[in-house]
C-alpha cells in the first residue's frame, strides 16, 4: 500500500531513535480506522444513511 509506506517509515525511524513504539502503533492504529471506515465512505458516496456511525479519531480519544 504506498500510501502507508511513508507514515510507516518515519514512524519506524522514530522508534529507532527513540525507543519507542507508540508511533508505530498510532501509524497501525489510524490505518486500521481507514480501512475500516473505506466501506462506509463508499456507502456514503452512493447514499447509504450513516448517521448513527461514530468517529474513530474520538473512540481513540476516549481511551486515552
Amino acid at each position: 500500500m504506498p500510501a502507508f509506506e511513508p507514515e510507516w517509515t518515519a514512524a519506524l525511524e522514530e522508534s529507532r531513535r527513540t525507543y519507542s513504539l507508540a508511533g508505530l502503533y498510532a501509524v497501525v492504529q489510524d490505518w486500521q480506522g481507514r480501512l475500516a471506515h473505506a466501506p462506509a465512505a463508499d456507502a456514503a458516496a452512493s447514499g447509504y444513511d450513516d448517521s448513527g456511525s461514530v468517529d474513530m479519531a474520538e473512540l481513540r480519544g476516549r481511551r486515552r
